[in-house]
C-alpha cells in the first residue's frame, strides 16, 4: 500500500516515523535531550533570535528543534527516557542530518563529593541499558568521543562550572535497577550487591541513556558522542532538587562550538 515499507517505515509524507523530521531538517551538531521540555529550553532560552529556531518535528512527545548558538548551526532532539527509546530516536536523527550528539540529561552520583546542581560529564559506561546487546556483544566498551569528551570540560572549565568526570552506571531501570527501593520497601539483593560495588569502584553516576548511545554512535558509522547531565540527586547523601539544567546545557553548546571550531564536519 502507497509502498511503505515494515521493515523501514516513514509516514506517507517520507518523514521519519517517530521524530517526523526530514533530511536536512536536523544540524550535524546535535543535542539529546529526555524531556521534550528540555528541548523547548535549550530552544528558547540559549538559541540565538536570528535566524528564529525551527520547531521541525513534534511527534510522539518528541520534540525536535533547530537553530543557532553564537552562529553554529545546532539542533536539540528528544529522545524520550531510557534505551529504547533513545535507539529508535538516533537512526532517524542520522536521517534527518544529525553527525555530531552530545545528550543534556540529568543524574544521581553515586559519590559523596558532587553537589546537587553541578555537572557530570561521563567518559563511559557500565552497560545495563539493555539495547546495546542487540548491536554488538556485551564485552564492546561504551566510551564516549574523546574530542567531544575533552570540548565538554574546555567548555566547564571557560565557563567556570562545576563539573566532574567520570563513568556513567546507565540502567534500563530507574527505580529498582538503580537500587531504589519499591513501595514495600524492597530492593532484590542482587541489584542492591550491584549498587554497593559500583559506588565502591568509583562510579561516577546513574543516568538512563549514555551507553547505549556511546554504543550506537561507534557502531553505526562512527558519530562522535559525549554526555554532560545536571546532578539531581547524590546517593550518598540522599539529597535531591531539580536544578542544573540550564549550566548543563550551556556545558554542552560551548562545546559544541569548539568541535565546530577545532574540527569542522566536511
Amino acid at each position: 500500500m502507497g509502498g511503505l515499507k515494515a521493515d523501514a517505515p516513514t509516514t506517507t509524507a517520507g518523514k521519519q516515523y517517530h521524530l517526523e523530521t526530514s533530511t536536512g531538517d536536523l544540524a550535524r551538531h546535535c543535542l539529546l535531550v529526555g524531556a521534550p521540555e528540555r528541548a523547548e529550553m535549550v530552544a528558547a532560552e540559549f538559541f540565538d533570535r536570528k535566524p528564529a529556531a525551527r520547531k521541525v518535528g513534534d511527534h510522539r512527545g518528541l520534540k525536535s528543534f533547530t537553530g543557532e548558538y553564537l552562529g553554529v548551526p545546532i539542533s536539540v532532539v528528544t529522545t524520550g527516557m531510557g534505551s529504547a527509546s533513545t535507539g529508535i530516536v538516533l537512526p532517524e536523527a542520522v536521517r534527518s542530518g544529525a553527525r555530531r550528539f552530545i545528550r543534556v540529561g540529568s543524574c544521581s552520583t553515586l559519590q559523596r563529593e558532587p553537589k546537587v546542581g553541578e555537572s557530570a560529564i561521563a567518559c563511559a559506561a557500565v552497560r545495563l541499558d539493555g539495547a546495546g546487546e542487540n548491536w554488538v556483544p556485551i564485552q564492546y566498551p561504551a566510551y564516549a568521543d574523546y574530542r567531544v569528551v575533552a570540548a565538554l570540560v574546555d567548555a566547564a572549565n571557560q565557563l567556570n562550572l562545576p563539573h566532574h568526570v567520570g563513568v556513567e552506571a546507565t540502567t534500563t531501570c530507574f527505580n529498582e535497577g538503580q537500587a531504589r527501593p519499591d513501595d514495600m520497601g524492597y530492593i532484590p539483593p542482587r541489584l542492591l550487591a550491584q549498587h554497593e560495588e559500583l559506588t565502591r569502584r568509583g562510579v561516577l553516576l546513574y543516568s538512563m541513556e549514555s551507553a547505549t548511545i556511546f554504543v550506537w554512535c561507534s557502531t553505526h558509522g562512527g558519530f562522535w558522542a559525549g554526555s554532560v547531565n545536571a546532578i539531581y540527586g547524590n546517593r550518598q547523601t540522599n539529597d535531591f532538587a531539580v536544578t542544573g539544567d540550564e549550566d548543563a546545557a550551556r556545558i554542552a553548546l560551548r562545546a559544541m562550538c569548539l568541535l565546530h571550531t577545532r574540527c569542522p564536519i566536511e
